[in-house]
Formats: structure tokens, C-alpha cells, sequence
């Protein structure tokens, strides 16, 4: 009882309403439910034509009151629109949009592998069956839909287990992996609605529109840690200074039609008669639009240079302080994205903000082994009676390193460790094809003689 009420007060003051005689196991955070003994079949993600062919941009005429609508419609456990605001966001802010194509494909691009975790036969079959099925899959375009939970908060992928016939016999294995988009999830946002606080559920049809919920080892889930799933997508951060942009960009566009071509200026006598100035205004209209004209000795035409670049400093320098405010929260970093502005920084300064981005690009190859770990590989050996740990994906994300530094390591791992590395890696990351025959290979080192080495 004390510790329903102690969750009941902390639900409260985290803005949540909490009934007074709840349950306690309504109040504790939702479990992991156990694997099925046999796989789910079926599909459960379905085109819906009135839900899916259908946007209304909220993105596109963005305002602080309509981003914080879309928040708070989220938080309610309905964050199709802040989806859809994120979309937009993200789709027209060059910046923002590479900083976070950047870090998906700087995992989702890397090769992989499916290896056993432990010595058993069965561990070994298992990793080695699993890791043929998924060759068959395009888990380049799973794994940069799964870390798109960077930007929702989540991402969700649905498995489609099926026959597949391999080394003599038949497996139940993924035999497809779609990507199910953010925006077709409902939250479970309040202990009244089905399920645990925060739980995904996937919406299918208008008559339920709370959604339904996903069955156990029929997908794979990614959700980014924080107090509540609406609120820990790095987008609910990146929206101001995206909408910031934005408006910075736009006053800028008009600032530079008013003030950015040079401006013609035609004077005359104030003794001219209205004759001369209709000459005058005419002359005008034709630079303008022709390019030029003709004028007689008593009007003087002078162009005005364009507003120097100085005076549109409030706008650039607003959209260098959002594009800079994105780096940071996407990568961790400026100077891994752009040096522009920062007075030449030091090498070692950019060492520095390279680390940081480093950790979170293996945070994210982290993130997904463990999905793929825990609610893929453990299904497959529990649906094919295997016995053992569950296989391993091993996602090679490697720094960034020059030809001469990789040649030397490679050098060391194997003369000097006796370490074996792979030959096909090597060349690969060296880009060293194979010889077409005798005649194209290299040398290679000189050898000494048997009889120099004696007497050596």
C-alpha cells in the first residue's frame, strides 16, 4: 500500500492523474511480456488509405502555438500530428536534415554480422542459420528506420516469420522486415487506457482508435530512454530552433528583395516642369525592367550600392546560432558538422567534438544490437527448439581512419600480435582490389636466401 501511494504521488506531480484506489500493479512500469511457443503469424500493419495518403503539413506554417499543440496531443497519446510536424521540419531544413541522415548512416551503412554467443553447437547453427536468413533482407534500410527513434522516440519495425529451408532443413525465420512509419503508433498516455503507461500501440482501424497492441516477437522496437516516450525524441528539442530558422530565413529572403539589387535614384531642378518629371519617373520604370534608358542633360541618374552584408548580420547570425544549437543535440558537436564561424578552431578542439559524435554513433550500434539480440535472435531459437544464447549482431562502426594509419594496425595485429584479421575487410577499407592474375600482383618484400640467412 505504501508503495502504490508513493507511486500514486509521483504520478500526480508529474503531471498525471492517479486514482486513489488503484492497484498497485497498475501503477508499476509495464514488463516485457514472454515469448509466444510458436511465432505469430500473419500482418498486422495494413495500408489505411484514408490514414496514410493523407497529410495537412502542420510543419509547413509552423508557429510557437502549434508546435506546443502538437506536444501537448502527443502527451495525450495521439502524436500522428507532431509526427507529421516533425516530417516537415525535418524535410525543409538542409541542415538538419544531414545531421540526422548523417548519424543513421553512420551506423546503418557499416557492415555487419550474425555470430554465436558461446561455444554450443546449437549457438553456432543458430547464429549461422539467422545470419543467412537476414543476408536475404535489405537490413540496411531496417537498421536506418530503427534509429530514426532519434527523431520520434521511437521506431518500430514489423517481423514477418515464415518456412525457409536451409541446410537440409526447415527453420521458422524472419522472412521479411517492413518498417512501420512512427506516425501509425498510438501511446498509451494514462493508467485509464489499455496497457502500461507509454506502451506502443499500432493503430489499424478508425473503430479503435486507442489501437492495438503489439503482439510479443512480432516486432522490433527501439525507443529512446526519458520520463515520458512523447517527450524523448531529440525533435521535441530541435523544433524551436528549426521553426527559429525559419523565420530568420524568410526575413532574409524579404530583406533581400527590398535591399539587395542596387536602387536607381533620378534627380532633377525644382524648376522642372511636370514634363521633365514624367521623363524622370519613366526612366526609372525602364532601368527596371529594360535595363536602361534615355534621359535628357537636366535629370542625373545615380544607383544606390545594395545594403552592405553587415546590416542582414541579425539574420545570419540567427541561423548560425539554430544550425549550431542543432548540431549539438544531434551529433553532440559543432565542429564535426561545420567550422564556419568558430575563428579556425584547433585540431585538438576537433578531436574533441569528433568524440563525442563517435559516442553516439556507437550508442546507436548499441541500441540496435540489443533490439536485434533480445526480440529477434531469442524468438528464433525458441521457435527452432535451440538450445544456447541467443546470437549476437555485431555492427562494425569503426573510426574514420587514413590508409597509411589502417596499413600499419594492420600490420601490427598480425606480425607482431599474431592476431588474423580479414584479407577482404583490408582491401575493402584500403580499397585494394584483388590481382586479375600473376602478371597485375605486386612483388610484394624482397626475401632473403637461405644461405644469407646462415650466415646471417
Amino acid at each position: 500500500m505504501i508503495v502504490a501511494l508513493a507511486l500514486g504521488a509521483s504520478a500526480v506531480s508529474a503531471g498525471r492523474r492517479a486514482p486513489d484506489a488503484a492497484p498497485a500493479e497498475e501503477l508499476s512500469l509495464a514488463r516485457p511480456r514472454p515469448l509466444p511457443s510458436s511465432a505469430p503469424l500473419g500482418q498486422d500493419a495494413r495500408d489505411i488509405r484514408t490514414f496514410d495518403a493523407w497529410v495537412d503539413h502542420p510543419g509547413y506554417a509552423v508557429t510557437p502555438k502549434a508546435i506546443l499543440a502538437a506536444f501537448r496531443e502527443a502527451e495525450r497519446g495521439f502524436p500522428q500530428r507532431q509526427c507529421d510536424m516533425i516530417d516537415d521540419l525535418v524535410e525543409n531544413d538542409a541542415h538538419g536534415r544531414s545531421l540526422f541522415e548523417q548519424r543513421e548512416q553512420a551506423v546503418a551503412g557499416k557492415p555487419w554480422v550474425i555470430q554465436a554467443d558461446g561455444q554450443e553447437a546449437d549457438a553456432e547453427l543458430g547464429a549461422r542459420v539467422l545470419g543467412a536468413c537476414l543476408r536475404r533482407l535489405p537490413m540496411i534500410e531496417v537498421f536506418r528506420h530503427l534509429l530514426t527513434c532519434n527523431r520520434y522516440g521511437w521506431a518500430c519495425a514489423e517481423i514477418d516469420w515464415g518456412i525457409v529451408t536451409l541446410e537440409g532443413r526447415t527453420w521458422i525465420a524472419p522472412v521479411w522486415i517492413a518498417p512501420v512509419p512512427a506516425r501509425r503508433f498510438r501511446i498509451v498516455a494514462s493508467m485509464f487506457g489499455p496497457g502500461g503507461i507509454d506502451d506502443l500501440r499500432l493503430y489499424t482501424d478508425a473503430a479503435r482508435p486507442l489501437g492495438d497492441e503489439l503482439r510479443p516477437a512480432k516486432w522490433l522496437t527501439v525507443r529512446r530512454s526519458g520520463p515520458w516516450l512523447a517527450r524523448s525524441g531529440l525533435m521535441r528539442t530541435g523544433a524551436w530552433p528549426m521553426m527559429a530558422k525559419r523565420y530568420g530565413f524568410r526575413d532574409l529572403l524579404v530583406f533581400s528583395q527590398r535591399f539587395g539589387l542596387p536602387l536607381p535614384i533620378a534627380t532633377y531642378d525644382q524648376s522642372a516642369d511636370p514634363q521633365a518629371i514624367d521623363v524622370a519617373e519613366e526612366a526609372i520604370k525602364k532601368i527596371g525592367s529594360d535595363g536602361g534608358a534615355v534621359v535628357p542633360n537636366t535629370i542625373k541618374v545615380e544607383f544606390k550600392d545594395a545594403v552592405s552584408g553587415g546590416e542582414s548580420r541579425p539574420h545570419g547570425g540567427l541561423i548560425a546560432t539554430a544550425n549550431a544549437e542543432l548540431s549539438k543535440l544531434v551529433n553532440g558537436s559543432t565542429l564535426s558538422n561545420d567550422n564556419a564561424g568558430s575563428g579556425g578552431a584547433s585540431y585538438a578542439l576537433g578531436e574533441v567534438h569528433d568524440s563525442v559524435r563517435w559516442d553516439n554513433v556507437v550508442y546507436d550500434a548499441l541500441i540496435l544490437q540489443e533490439a536485434v539480440r533480445t526480440q529477434l535472435a531469442a524468438p528464433f531459437m525458441r521457435f527452432n527448439d535451440l538450445r544456447g544464447e541467443s546470437p549476437l549482431l555485431r555492427i562494425q562502426v569503426v573510426r574514420n581512419l587514413d590508409p597509411r594509419t589502417l596499413a600499419e594496425i594492420a600490420d601490427t595485429l598480425t606480425n607482431k600480435l599474431g592476431i588474423k584479421i580479414s584479407v577482404a575487410q583490408l582491401r575493402q577499407e584500403l580499397g585494394m582490389r584483388e590481382p586479375a592474375g600473376e602478371a597485375d600482383a605486386a612483388p610484394g618484400a624482397p626475401q632473403a636466401s637461405p644461405a644469407f640467412g646462415a650466415a646471417a
